[in-house]
């Protein structure tokens, strides 16, 4: 049997202005199932799933997805951040998950007809098609919700990185995002990588928590 690939935190030191973030941290990190990363609000969760995109530099040391550096694998992890930049708002559900679509990641679209159909194919898979015309800004929580993590998937990756995908949401909508999520797990053979306070509708469906303490990531599960 293969050894199950692995995030790896080879050393790193990483601020937010003057704010340690993570102080000489070194941690390997089965990339397999859910993996909850946990901590203080401000403890800076967000910060660290930015640096494992390569979105956000590092002081010192290497983070590696399955041996490559957050550049290289790019097109194997697909990202859905905490909000949506306001100008966004406007833009109809389908452009949205179009922008994703071979191009500029997380950009906007090249030429939007050719990609109508991937963005459908996105959009269902996600429960999400009913509402492909609405713009995004008229959508509940859970809905947009649902069209991110079409445009998460459209890269058609191998890892999802979530930052705080349920805040915001009543029960309800927590409860169908996370069957979405187990769907899309079993079904695309997808590990995610997730920061969450509302950790309620978690119980029993995540494989490892990692928990932010001190500037130091510790595995308790």
């Amino acid at each position: 049997m293969s050894m199950p690939e692995v995030l790896s935190f080879q050393s790193v030191s990483l601020y937010r202005g003057n704010k340690v973030i993570l102080k000489d941290t070194s941690l390997d990190l089965p990339l397999s199932g859910i993996i909850l990363l946990s901590g203080e609000n401000g403890a800076g969760k967000s910060t660290i799933l930015r640096a494992c995109l390569g979105l956000t530099s590092l002081q010192k040391g290497n983070i590696l997805f399955a041996g490559n550096n957050p550049k290289d694998s790019r097109k194997s992890v697909g990202y859905m951040p905490q909000s949506l930049n306001d100008d966004a708002l406007m833009i109809p559900a389908i452009n949205h998950v179009a922008s994703g679509i071979d191009g500029t990641k997380w950009g906007f679209p090249i030429n939007f007809k050719s990609k109508r159909k991937k963005a459908e194919h996105f959009l269902h898979m996600t429960n999400s098609l009913g509402f492909a015309k609405r713009p995004l800004g008229f959508l509940s929580g859970g809905e947009r919700q649902r069209v991110g993590l079409a445009l998460a998937l459209t890269g058609e990756p191998k890892w999802l990185i979530l930052d705080e995908p349920f805040s915001g949401l009543d029960h309800k909508s927590q409860d169908e995002i996370v069957l979405l999520l187990l769907k899309l797990v079993k079904k695309l053979s997808l590990s995610i990588l997730m920061t969450s306070h509302e950790t309620r509708s978690l119980d029993g469906i995540v494989d490892h928590v990692v928990e932010l303490e001190k500037g130091q990531l510790h595995v308790r599960i």
